[in-house]
């Protein structure tokens, strides 16, 4: 079990919101965290209350450390993914510059990319995020509208074949702005099982050592 002074300045200084479930984590040792698996993933999207997704222990406390840092160096989170990851100039009156003002119409309006953080889940499971310049229009509770959950999936069924070859290897979301750790830019979470890691290379152009973050040592 993590030290409990360690966990209470971690949480009293979180440069983002802690849910319960991440409280929790906090204290577990890493060998007691159970990862989610994809029936726990569906069965949490199907719920609708996706604050219950975590991380494991030592990947949140890093994250935490990571965030501050990077709003340390770079201002923002936001700043940092578009300046590291997805090499997209900064926004314009509130907005990113875009090709067209529909989503995923363009290929130079989005990226795929594999998630830094990835929540804790079996190795089976590859969790990327599709950036987009272009906003996807919400309902009252924040949820995507019926028509754009029909953009996402037209959008995936074409991108990732992989999907649509194996039943039941995709699932994807988009949290609701309260639990965003990037709210500034649009984005959707992509979970694939059992992708092999040529797949995933060729959407996101990203190899599996390419990504450093959660080897982060802070400073």
């Amino acid at each position: 079990m993590a030290d409990t002074a360690d966990v209470k300045e971690l949480i009293q200084s979180a440069p983002f919101e802690l849910s319960a479930s991440d409280k929790a984590t906090l204290l577990m040792r890493e060998q007691d965290f159970a990862p989610h698996t994809w029936d726990d993933i569906k069965q949490v999207i199907a719920n609708g209350d996706l604050s219950v997704l975590k991380r494991g222990p030592a990947d949140l406390r890093n994250y935490i450390v990571w965030t501050r840092d990077i709003r340390a160096t770079y201002g923002s989170v936001m700043h940092y993914v578009l300046r590291e990851r997805l090499h997209w100039g900064p926004p314009v009156d509130g907005r990113l510059p875009c090709t067209d003002p529909v989503p995923f119409a363009h290929a130079t309006d989005y990226r795929i990319l594999r998630n830094d953080w990835p929540y804790g889940t079996t190795p089976d499971i590859t969790h990327l995020v599709v950036w987009l310049k272009t906003p996807l229009s919400v309902d009252n509770d924040g949820d995507p509208t019926p028509e754009s959950k029909q953009l996402v999936a037209n959008f995936l069924r074409k991108t990732i074949p992989f999907a649509e070859e194996r039943s039941d290897r995709l699932l994807w979301f988009k949290n609701r702005e309260h639990w965003q750790s990037v709210r500034a830019i649009e984005h959707i979470h992509v979970l694939l099982r059992g992708a092999d890691n040529t797949v995933v290379t060729s959407l996101t152009g990203q190899a599996p050592e390419d990504l450093s973050c959660r080897t982060y040592t802070p400073r």
